[in-house]
């Protein structure tokens, strides 16, 4: 039942995106293509909103996930994230570093939709094979093994590609722009994962959850065409990103052999100096980072933020997945659940960003702003801890507390969405192509899983402590 909800779809996305392409609004080439990775962006969220919402309804399933158990084995899923996120990461600076950012983007695109796709088919063949999922391999069903996978893995994806998005449209755009447009471009994001998220109560009826992995890889399509295009566009009409990191590397390799001839008489230790590395070492790579962030010290302000954040976020996260999963039996509902709280964020960031966020960013400097952001979710945490302090206090029934977690969450997670994203990214504007690139790509990949899998150690830590596992 995929195939006939992905052709009409597919040809209204097509028609929209050449009647946006002609309109007399985006004649200058660099409008279009930034229209194009902003598209480009909320298709990717479009399609992380039904793949987060199939995941997580299949992590606390009964019959292929973890089921009652959940609630203990999902502080170490969101862990295993991390070591995914670092692989991912070095294999994109990699890639980075020998093709240039359109081919990386490409490639780390093409690997999201591949592995999308294999959990699609894997899970609808499950689901219709009880016995299948049933095999077991070193003591565990298949069927937890691969919702494992999957669910760390969709985990771990989302920041590695919206942050080589963000990278394009900071490196095409001035400040002045970014100040005036970044909003918008979030916005965008928002509405489009909204709609997503609203159509996962419908369309995991039609579809199921299998399905939906199915159409969040079909919507990561649509976004490596998009990206690509706009990349083909900028060096088409010469505003390509990757001509800032040849000219840094051709003033490298001159300087490079400036000091070698002054040291050394002989060209062959020259040729030697001047050739370049056809593989790095993570410990070399390793070593650049550190450079970097040394060279830059706003990126080491920001990693330390995002890892602050990041762990307060998943305390919030871990108490909606075992209020939920206690609370909401029904696999497909529990999706619905999930699809509609972050189909409510998105909703909310819309309003923010189109309304209210131009507003503020005109009347307070961004470093007031940032340091407002941490007390809502501070607030929200105390209103959390408020039950087990005070047992009977504001719930009186698992739904109740329910709802309670939940309104925490989409507080921080509107805040996130909303004006963390924005601020953030107008930060990395007039920094280099290397802190945008790779700098943007450690703090967004490897602080924002490393936080939250370090506060995931820690809950299952005092789970275990404590003997339960739910």
């Amino acid at each position: 039942m995929l195939t006939p909800t992905k052709g009409p779809s597919s040809t209204a996305l097509s028609a929209a995106a050449r009647s946006i392409m002609n309109s007399p609004l985006l004649e200058s080439p660099k409008a279009k293509s930034g229209v194009a990775m902003a598209s480009a962006m909320a298709l990717h969220f479009a399609g992380y909103e039904l793949a987060r919402g199939s995941n997580m309804a299949l992590f606390t399933s009964s019959s292929l996930g973890f089921g009652s158990s959940s609630g203990g084995y999902y502080p170490l899923a969101m862990a295993c994230a991390s070591p995914l996120s670092m692989f991912l990461l070095l294999s994109y600076t990699r890639q980075l570093d020998r093709k240039g950012p359109r081919r990386a983007l490409r490639s780390t695109t093409l690997l999201c939709i591949s592995a999308l796709t294999i959990s699609g088919i894997a899970m609808a063949t499950m689901q219709h094979n009880e016995l299948l999922g049933n095999i077991k391999i070193l003591s565990l069903p298949i069927s937890q093994i691969i919702v494992w996978a999957s669910f760390v893995f969709q985990n771990s994806y989302a920041h590695l590609l919206y942050a080589q998005q963000w990278s394009f449209l900071g490196s095409i755009f001035t400040p002045t722009e970014a100040g005036k447009y970044y909003s918008y471009v979030a916005g965008l994001s928002s509405i489009v994962s909204m709609i997503a998220g609203t159509s996962v109560s419908r369309l995991v009826e039609w579809i199921g959850l299998g399905g939906l992995l199915g159409l969040a890889a079909a919507s990561l399509t649509a976004t490596l065409l998009l990206a690509d295009w706009a990349y083909s566009t900028a060096e088409k009409h010469g505003f390509d990103p990757s001509r800032e990191i040849q000219k840094q590397k051709k003033s490298k390799a001159q300087s490079k052999l400036q000091d070698e001839k002054q040291s050394q008489s002989t060209s062959q230790s020259t040729d030697a100096s001047t050739e370049e590395k056809p593989n790095k070492t993570l410990l070399h790579q390793i070593r650049e980072g550190i450079s970097l962030f040394r060279r830059v010290p706003t990126l080491g302000a920001l990693f330390f933020e995002t890892l602050c954040f990041q762990s307060l976020s998943t305390i919030l996260s871990t108490c909606f997945v075992m209020e939920l999963n206690s609370s909401v039996p029904n696999d497909n509902e529990r999706a619905s659940w999930t699809g509609n709280l972050y189909a409510t964020s998105n909703g909310l960031s819309t309003i923010f960003q189109f309304f209210l966020l131009p507003v503020l960013t005109q009347r307070m400097e961004p470093k007031h702003l940032w340091r407002l952001m941490p007390l809502l979710p501070l607030i929200c945490g105390i209103v959390r801890m408020i039950p087990s302090l005070f047992p009977g206090a504001l719930v009186s029934s698992s739904s109740s507390a329910l709802y309670l977690v939940a309104i925490s969450l989409l507080t921080a997670k509107t805040m996130d969405y909303s004006l963390r994203n924005v601020l953030a990214e107008l930060v990395y504007v007039p920094l280099d192509f290397e802190s945008r690139y790779v700098g943007k790509e450690i703090i967004a990949v490897f602080a924002n899983r490393f936080g939250k899998s370090g506060m995931a150690l820690i809950l299952s830590g005092l789970n275990f402590i404590r003997g339960g596992s739910s």
